[in-house]
């Protein structure tokens, strides 16, 4: 997908970030989702959502679509 926006004064990493903070305090997405979405690993990411205080959620449905989504080991 591509998606063309005006010029702002975010990088294109930190638009990513955004787009995966987001989606994910919507509970949009699962937490592996928004760290794939954002592009950076799994405890920078919860670092940010501590640092935006959004608070991390996380049931057996989430834990479900991780596993589905979750990239397999090639043997």
């Amino acid at each position: 997908m591509t998606l063309t926006l005006p010029e702002t004064k975010f990088t294109e990493s930190e638009l990513k970030e955004e787009l995966a903070l987001s989606l994910y305090a919507a509970r949009k997405v699962t937490i592996i989702q928004a760290v794939h979405i954002a592009g950076i690993g799994f405890f920078e990411f919860q670092g940010l959502l501590k640092e935006r205080q959004i608070p991390q959620h996380y049931d057996v449905e989430d834990f479900e679509e991780d596993l589905r989504n979750f990239p397999r080991e090639k043997r």
